[in-house]
């Protein structure tokens, strides 16, 4: 074999055990090939998940489930979101990894890696556990942007704890780090058509009255309005009843750090087709607007229909029976009225939810829950 020759095989040899050693470098031991699960095991194991924390420079949010209901710690254990936590854990479960990148330490602040407790590190860390105790599934999460191609996917580099390796991998996993996004939002959620009046009450004794005469009307209006206004706008009016019927809340505490007695509150009272009569009381403080929110059942709301009295058809008009069809096209569907039974259980479970909470409820909602009747009326034409 010539010199020359055998100088070349002798390079191209250096050269590839230069790149084996550079791809086992690469690859690590036990580190997941391109497009495989970060997490193997989780989506096996996935319900048997009872903790979920949340870690940044922040802070730390602790999410923990007691039989079947998912609390938040840091926000006196209310409970939580259960398709906010579902989603995460399912995120988490299904992100696969597109390529390996840096083992290096002094390169992870470049990703976002970096441990969530370095100076100046905007890192996420997120660790599962089971009722044991012992970890199911810890990372650190850095940088993120919109995957290529794949509408709601995220691409995103992520570092396994207690693994050097980091990598970019591909989701739609999203971290809440606000306490308060995590939590189950939902206050009243009441078929709007069921209600018949809705009277508020404000501290210097301003009442408005929002009301309507049957199930199956579709507008609501303001009683005892002056000789010579009108409504300005009945969107507007509408809406003070559908905000009422689905308040929806920002932040909550306990009954007890918010004392409601002896304060200028604004009462809202709502009354329903079939007896469940709410209360929300308004308390503005401190730029935040307060609730509270109980109901009772009143017997003497619930609706009863006036008999329809039976005519004979006169020449060249049609039965009752001919026109049943056409009056259900043209009538609005009415409300289902429930039963006594049904409403009182119905009113059991809301007061049990929210009836040791005071509610921070958005500020648009307040707004409106605050209009008096001149701010619904205009001069008639």
């Amino acid at each position: 074999m010539k010199l020359k020759t055998l100088s070349t095989l002798v390079v191209i040899a250096a050269v590839l055990i230069i790149v084996a050693v550079f791809m086992a470098e690469l690859q690590g031991p036990g580190v997941p090939t391109t497009g495989q699960p970060v997490f193997p095991e989780l989506k096996t194991v996935i319900n048997d998940v009872t903790e979920l924390s949340v870690a940044t420079q922040s802070g730390t949010i602790t999410l923990h489930r007691q039989e079947d209901i998912w609390r938040v710690k840091e926000k006196y254990d209310y409970p939580a979101d259960l398709g906010t936590v579902r989603e995460t854990l399912i995120g988490l479960a299904e992100l696969t990894t597109l390529e390996p990148k840096t083992r290096k330490p002094e390169l992870y602040e470049i990703l976002g890696v970096q441990d969530v407790d370095a100076e100046g590190s905007l890192s996420t860390g997120i660790t599962l556990k089971d009722a044991t105790g012992n970890t199911v599934a810890a990372a650190v999460i850095g940088n993120d942007r919109a995957a290529q191609g794949k509408s709601g996917y995220k691409e995103l580099f992520i570092r396994k704890v207690g693994d050097p390796r980091t990598w970019l991998v591909q989701g739609r996993l999203t971290v809440e780090k606000n306490p308060g996004k995590w939590l189950d939002e939902e206050l009243t959620q009441i078929e709007t058509k069921r209600v018949r009046r809705l009277i508020v009450t404000h501290p210097d004794k301003t009442r408005l009255v929002v009301e309507k005469a049957r199930p199956t009307d579709l507008n609501y209006q303001v009683g005892n309005v002056p000789q010579g206004l009108e409504i300005e706008s009945q969107f507007t009016v509408n809406n003070i009843v559908s905000t009422v019927t689905s308040l929806s809340l920002d932040d909550v505490k306990p009954r007890s750090e918010v004392p409601f007695d002896g304060q200028p509150v604004v009462t809202a009272v709502f009354e329903t087709f079939d007896g469940l009569q709410g209360i929300v009381q308004l308390f503005p403080k401190d730029e935040n607007n307060y609730v509270t929110i109980s109901a009772v059942f009143n017997a003497d709301l619930v609706w009863k229909p006036e008999p329809e009295r039976e005519s004979e058809p006169q020449a060249g008009q049609q039965s009752d029976g001919d026109t049943q069809d056409k009056e259900a096209d043209t009538n609005p569907e009415q409300p289902k009225i429930k039963s006594e039974a049904e409403v009182k259980a119905e009113i059991e479970a809301l007061n049990k939810r929210v009836g040791d909470w005071v509610y921070v409820i958005p500020k648009f909602r307040a707004d409106t829950l605050l209009k008096k009747p001149q701010d619904l009326l205009k001069t008639s034409d």
